[in-house]
């Protein structure tokens, strides 16, 4: 009887690692597909907040994770390229940059979710 409960949690186990490893798979593909909706510079024109849509692809696995992800996210870039800020595995709200986009004030990148508005002061913008 112990041979068959430990037999049964690590095939749980295992079954779990393979689910989040396809999870994780079509995530970052996702995101790597991802197209840019929208954009806004601040003021100073040193970052920009962009707006991203991710392509999950068609299937049942993929639209599980489309159906438990959120439809935007969004995404901090200095002038020179670099990544600042991303809501890219923000995991516990939603974003909803379809029906309203992010944007600046008051020196802080200000993004919509599913609890109202979030977002980062960032010294690198000023």
């Amino acid at each position: 009887m112990q041979l068959l409960k430990k037999t049964g949690l690590i095939a749980a186990a295992l079954l779990f690692l393979i689910l989040l490893a396809g999870w994780l798979f079509i995530k970052v593909a996702a995101a790597r597909n991802a197209t840019v909706y929208a954009q806004q510079w601040n003021d100073q024109r040193t970052c920009v907040i962009k707006t991203y849509v991710p392509h999950y692809g068609n299937g049942v696995p993929h639209n599980i994770v489309r159906a438990l992800s959120t439809s935007s996210f969004f995404r901090v870039y200095h002038k020179d390229g670099s990544l600042l800020e991303s809501t890219e595995w923000v995991l516990d709200m939603h974003e909803d940059g379809i029906l309203d986009h992010a944007r600046w004030g008051k020196n802080r990148a200000i993004y919509p979710t599913d609890m109202g508005y979030e977002g980062w002061t960032l010294s690198e913008c000023a």
